[in-house]
């Protein structure tokens, strides 16, 4: 499926290339733009002719740029519930299930969270290729997004420059918090003995959270979190490692793992973003689900803009978490 960007040139354009708006206000790269002009006749066009991108534009002329996309992945398309949280022609963000992995894998053919969004696609109509920019562990909910295009998951990725997925993850943990808020910088490695444990060791990879305690509750609290990084299992290994493990969570809390909902309270209550050819600022907020509102009550409310602010200054992506 293509995806046609359209431009009407303004009386402040004038003088300005078809790169210029190609570039700055599409947002596109060289990859982007080599494809466009290759196309055919259509790829890139001025008033529906043909245009070289160092042609200079004129107001009122119309600028249109064709992006093809990519043969789809050859993901099994399987009916299922999902529940879209926004979309758009670019982006599509769902609130992913505890208990469901997000992508096809050895022993996890049909039943993850791709096969769904794969079926959605063709119950529309629609050919795009299944591409989560991210990734949450299996018994991790809430908001995952997927580019539309491999431009889309580039620009959501930060591979070009534009506004990057953040993410704020909503979380309970053992024990009371002298601190309200505070950052864990320590480096993370897969742990020798086990294939999917991770520790806190110094030749591992460098990892960086920073969390804030919203909540106090009775052996428990209610934390906001956002990562520099994106280690896999960082906010579990992270917490653990200051004597706050999360609640529930068989493999890092496991003296009371099964005193908590039946998993770890980890929750990725919220993502914004850059709408990827625009630049518009989207936010998203997955409810929380019912196995961790008990813990977690209403000690999210009225967080809103809040949120993330404390941490955006920090911030520097952290896709492939948790």
């Amino acid at each position: 499926m293509s995806r046609t960007l359209i431009y009407r040139a303004g009386k402040d354009d004038e003088g300005r290339t078809v790169r210029d708006v190609i570039r700055e206000d599409f947002r596109l790269v060289a990859h982007d733009i080599a494809r466009a002009k290759y196309r055919t006749a259509d790829g890139i066009t001025v008033d529906g002719m043909k245009a070289l991108v160092s042609r200079p534009l004129r107001a009122g002329e119309e600028l249109r740029v064709i992006l093809d996309s990519e043969e789809p992945e050859k993901i099994v398309p399987v009916p299922g519930d999902l529940m879209v949280l926004y979309e758009d022609e670019d982006v599509l963000c769902v609130n992913k299930p505890a208990g469901m992995v997000v992508h096809p894998s050895h022993g996890h053919f049909s039943d993850t969270l791709s096969n769904r969004v794969a079926w959605y696609y063709l119950s529309r109509g629609e050919a795009h290729e299944v591409r989560p920019a991210g990734r949450l562990d299996k018994d991790t909910s809430g908001v995952l997004v997927f580019g539309k295009s491999r431009s889309a998951s580039a620009h959501l990725q930060g591979q070009t420059g534009n506004f990057p997925i953040r993410k704020v993850y909503a979380a309970c943990a053992e024990g009371y918090f002298e601190e309200r808020s505070g950052t864990i910088e320590k480096p993370i490695s897969r742990e020798y003995e086990e294939k999917i444990r991770r520790v806190v060791r110094s030749d591992g990879d460098r990892a960086v959270t920073h969390y804030r305690v919203v909540s106090q509750r009775e052996g428990y609290a209610v934390l906001l979190l956002t990562l520099e990084t994106g280690r896999t299992h960082q906010i579990r290994v992270h917490m653990e490692s200051i004597g706050h493990p999360l609640v529930g969570d068989p493999i890092y809390n496991r003296a009371r793992g099964a005193e908590g909902p039946g998993r770890a309270a980890l929750h990725a209550w919220k993502a914004e973003f850059g709408q990827p050819f625009t630049g518009e600022r989207i936010e998203v907020t997955a409810p929380v689900p019912d196995d961790l509102r008990a813990f977690i009550g209403d000690a999210l409310s009225g967080e809103g803009e809040e949120a993330g602010a404390g941490f955006r200054q920090h911030h520097k992506g952290g896709l492939n978490e948790q």
